[in-house]
């Protein structure tokens, strides 16, 4: 039987949802089922830790980044009051148990939040329903600086994965979105097209840049000729269909998502564009 308090004696680390609810008991547990802009490191650690907000961390990384580096924080850390009032500012990725396949690999990263000063800015949360099914992903990524921090400290050093910037998604890292502003990337991007008009992740990742400038149109057009490249990859169907949504032709969206979501997309040549 072992015995808390004793010298040598194992001690639990604080779970950091039930510190916070603790901390503050007011809150019911459907009040930490969401993060929201300014909010701290220790309230978002309490919705990733929450049983109730569909995250199921497997794994959780904390870097607090400093002039010098970043610096590796323990999650126990900054549970609480503590992690409510720290100065510093906070990148957490999130490798979730529903993350875990043989293509994701181990360290997938399913979520990820960006605290400058303590203070939440980009994030992009993913929940997941009974049995791993994805439920929409919560997300704020349109500020460039965000983002090109967001980039460099973690979808970069990954190469590969599921990475956002804005409304829609891209697969595989571009040092231009590390540039130093938005004009810049896209200047970069365009460039990157170049000796490469038969790449379709070139043409996605340059319409992730356009949609987030507000250039829809030059986006589809660029999305268009992705899904002509490579009929059957589902990333910009996925993106189509983001786009088609929220300039409310729900016919053309309903369709892009299910060509995202089955992998098998029908003949698109009859849409326009280049």
């Amino acid at each position: 039987m072992l015995v808390l308090g004793l010298p040598g004696a194992a001690v639990a680390a604080p779970d950091p949802f039930q510190a916070y609810r603790a901390w503050k008991p007011q809150l019911a547990d459907e009040d930490l089922l969401e993060v929201a802009a300014g909010d701290s490191i220790a309230r978002v650690l309490a919705v990733i830790y929450n049983p109730d907000s569909g995250v199921a961390p497997r794994r959780v990384r904390v870097s607090e980044l400093r002039a010098s580096g970043p610096v590796e924080r323990a999650p126990a850390e900054l549970a609480g009051e503590p992690g409510d009032s720290a100065p510093g500012t906070f990148l957490v990725s999130v490798t979730q148990k529903c993350d875990s396949s043989p293509a994701a690999g181990a360290d997938a990263i399913g979520s990820w939040f960006y605290l400058p000063r303590n203070r939440l800015q980009a994030w992009q949360l993913q929940p997941y329903a009974a049995a791993c099914r994805p439920e929409a992903p919560l997300f704020e990524a349109s500020d460039h600086e965000a983002m090109r921090v967001v980039g460099e400290q973690l979808f970069r050093p990954a190469r590969r994965g599921s990475f956002r910037y804005g409304a829609l998604v891209y697969d595989e890292w571009d040092d231009a979105f590390g540039a130093a502003t938005r004009e810049a990337m896209l200047s970069l991007l365009r460039a990157g097209i170049g000796g490469h008009e038969k790449d379709a992740r070139a043409y996605n990742r340059l319409a992730v840049g356009l949609y987030a400038a507000g250039e829809t149109h030059d986006a589809l057009a660029a999305l268009r000729r992705a899904v002509r490249l490579e009929p059957g990859w589902g990333i910009p169907h996925h993106n189509l269909s983001v786009i088609y949504l929220r300039l409310g032709d729900r016919e053309d969206a309903a369709r892009e998502r299910q060509l995202a979501e089955s992998g098998v997309a029908s003949d698109v040549s009859s849409q326009s564009g280049p």
